[in-house]
């Protein structure tokens, strides 16, 4: 259960305010111009759409499940708008993953006709259809990025004590609303305050059992490894500390690396160090080993 006070706290209000003056000033507009939200997984992309819509009840409304998108004619052609109508699209990544360009292009030349709705998307992150001088929606699409929630700006949320328990989870993880809904659900519900990063893990478990369980076992010996280390460590070390060459370690935190779970620190030439990149997955490994 969220708090009184965080109850007040609204995420996201410049871009809120941004997109409600770009689709005011787009109003009666012939061709209104796309608008793309790109923000990470918890970020509030989605209750930024519903603001937005209630916002404009006033406007007819689309909402499309990007996840129910396979071709533009599940956007095209499964629906009718009628005259300055929104289209919703909530992560749009699937389109843009599942689709060509031609299939692409379709959905932009619709958008570009004259009495075509004004698309309101959202994707977790850039991807290749808005970045290619060739994609579809390379031009014409205005980008409005959510950013991490600072610490600052919780000051006035918390009494002293409760921000400091916040802030130390807080930092273990991205800083989104979805987060921070976490928190302080922790903390209003745990009157004991060294308990509060067992049951912040608790929530992540089954997610880190399955991204380490997903990984051969060489993988899972070099995240053993470095889950015992904050600073990282080199090629070397790792094989001082358990005997695998350095041929296979390279081999596998190349893989590490692609997914995302491990980062370089390449600052020192020739003494590049390796981490885990998710401070809270290094502390679920660590108590886990």
């Amino acid at each position: 259960m969220m708090s009184m006070l965080l109850k007040d706290f609204k995420a996201n209000k410049d871009a809120y305010a941004s997109i409600c003056k770009e689709i005011e000033e787009n109003y009666g507009s012939l061709i209104p111009q796309p608008v793309i939200i790109i923000g990470e997984t918890g970020s509030g992309k989605t209750t930024l759409l519903h603001s937005i819509v209630d916002a404009f009840k006033d406007r007819p409304c689309v909402w499309i499940k990007g996840r129910s998108i396979f071709s533009s004619a599940d956007i095209i052609g499964s629906h009718s708008f009628k005259k300055n109508s929104l289209l919703i699209i909530d992560d749009m990544d699937y389109f843009f993953q599942r689709c060509d360009y031609q299939e692409q292009y379709k959905l932009r030349n619709f958008l570009y006709n004259e009495g075509a709705p004004m698309l309101i998307g959202t994707c977790s992150k850039i991807l290749p259809a808005l970045t290619e001088y060739k994609a579809p929606f390379f031009e014409g699409v205005k980008l409005t990025y959510l950013f991490p929630i600072s610490v600052d700006e919780l000051t006035s949320y918390f009494d002293n004590k409760s921000f400091q328990r916040v802030v130390l989870l807080f930092e273990l993880t991205s800083h989104t609303i979805k987060s921070l809904q976490l928190i302080d659900n922790i903390i209003n519900t745990n009157p004991t305050p060294q308990k509060d990063l067992d049951l912040f893990l608790t929530y992540y478990t089954d997610i880190f059992t399955d991204i380490y369980r997903s990984n051969p076992k060489n993988s899972q010996i070099i995240l053993n490894i470095l889950s015992q280390t904050e600073d990282g460590m080199t090629i070397p070390e790792m094989r001082n500390v358990h005997g695998v060459t350095a041929n296979i370690l390279t081999a596998y935190l190349k893989s590490l690396r692609k997914q995302g779970i491990v980062s370089a620190d390449k600052s020192v030439k020739k003494r590049t160090k390796y981490y885990i990149k998710d401070a809270l997955f290094r502390i679920w490994l660590k108590q886990l080993i």
